[in-house]
């Protein structure tokens, strides 16, 4: 009886040491082309309307899918100085990259914000900053229009 143990045990014990190392979700091995350009800022165009900026941007390189950044802030009346910046939006990561669009609504008339827009791709390498352009929202239809880069 005592040998029959062991040989079962001899036996068991590699298989269950087999089951447990073969658990798990397998995965191909995941392969980023970092050979591509690093993502830009093509085009960014933006006009006001009423109380809505109107933004429209135009990406470049960059590997695989990629996502945009907008920082807001406001600007001081006295001296024209742009305050801290915050994060305002941060798109989802996706393959378009021409003639993506965004609105962002200007709650306070009486205020002039202050917004900046970068590109960053699968990779997590990031362009630099646009511009900084200034807006305020207007008690018309159309205030402002302007190509940015």
């Amino acid at each position: 009886m005592d040998q029959t143990i062991q040989r079962l045990m001899r036996f068991l014990l590699p298989l269950c040491f087999l089951l447990l190392t073969s658990c798990g979700l397998k995965t191909d091995l995941i392969v980023y082309d970092d050979s591509a350009a690093e993502p830009q800022l093509a085009r960014v165009s933006y006009q006001v309307v009423g109380k809505v900026l109107q933004l429209q941007l135009n990406i470049v390189g960059g590997s695989g899918m990629v996502l945009y950044q907008i920082d807001r802030t406001e600007v001081e009346p006295g001296c024209q100085c742009i305050g801290h910046w915050l994060r305002y939006y941060e798109s989802s990561l996706s393959r378009q990259r021409m003639g993506l669009k965004r609105n962002v609504k200007l709650r306070n008339p009486d205020k002039t914000y202050a917004f900046r827009i970068r590109v960053k791709d699968e990779l997590g390498r990031m362009s630099a900053w646009s511009k900084v352009f200034k807006v305020k929202a207007i008690n018309g239809k159309r205030n402002e229009q302007n190509n940015n880069r």
